[in-house]
């Protein structure tokens, strides 16, 4: 007699679990803020960064509601090493499940504790206005019950880093990034010498670019949504010739590399 009563138990259980799926009344989806960059002209860059609010309009919600959530850099130190994201290093800035949808912005949510460090000196780097610590970057993405997001939060220091004054040396924070969903980027890398100089690399789509500087070995990469762009190569130094390539066409979920680019003296 305990047979048939175990089965009964058990075929419950499954019909139970299934309804739970399957009537979920608040379906979820993963969203991974990936935050990635690469150094500027400075040895090293840090920025507070408490976080960040993603607003999402609920699937099913006819009035329009838009809710807020904030998902939290969860370390206690807040202050996030921005220059050393390169190479293809990125940061899992924030990791949430949010109600299916359609996210509509994300506002990274920034400290007062912005430093930078040029031949071991570190020079304060306040924002350029200190009331406003909150960077608003619109994205309409609509996002599944069961699904895994990735948001990439490209910071751009070269953009982001304002000279006041050279003697003595002052700067200020004017917070520049982009965001893009991940799953529709692709990477672009490649190498530059020499080493001796500081150049920057842009990659241009149209009116919109996005910076980045070659490691201490010459390479760089970038996470790009996909399109066709031109590969711009500031020297940063006047004895040197910039460089362009164009029609370096980026696809989504794919890798493309170009040849070593050496920049040339001037004649």
């Amino acid at each position: 007699m305990k047979r048939p009563v175990f089965y009964f138990i058990l075929i419950g259980f499954f019909f139970g679990l299934y309804s739970c799926q399957e009537f979920d009344s608040n379906p979820k989806a993963l969203v991974n803020l990936i935050l990635v960059d690469a150094p500027a002209q400075w040895d090293s860059v840090f920025v507070e960064i408490l976080g960040a609010d993603v607003e999402v309009i609920t699937a099913g919600k006819d009035d329009g509601t838009v809710e807020t959530f904030f998902l939290p850099y969860q370390p206690g130190d807040k202050k996030i090493e921005v220059s050393a994201l390169v190479g293809g290093e990125a940061l899992l800035l924030g990791r949430d499940e949010l109600p299916a949808g359609k996210i509509l912005k994300v506002t990274l949510r920034l400290g007062n504790e912005h430093s930078l460090y040029l031949d071991e000196k570190e020079y304060p780097l306040p924002l350029t206005d200190q009331s406003n610590t909150e960077v608003s970057l619109p994205i309409e993405l609509s996002i599944e019950q069961g699904l895994s997001y990735d948001l990439i939060l490209d910071f751009d220091l070269e953009k982001s880093i304002i000279v006041l004054d050279e003697s003595p040396l002052s700067l200020q924070l004017n917070p520049t990034l982009t965001i893009f969903r991940g799953a529709g980027s692709g990477e672009l890398s490649g190498s530059l010498s020499p080493n001796t100089i500081k150049p920057a690399v842009f990659a241009i789509k149209g009116d919109d670019s996005v910076s980045t500087h070659p490691s201490t070995t010459g390479s760089y990469e970038f996470r790009l949504p996909e399109g066709l762009y031109s590969i711009y190569f500031d020297p940063k130094d006047e004895l040197y010739q910039d460089t362009l390539i164009t029609n370096v066409e980026i696809i989504a979920g794919e890798s493309a590399s170009l040849p070593r680019v050496t920049l040339k003296k001037k004649p």
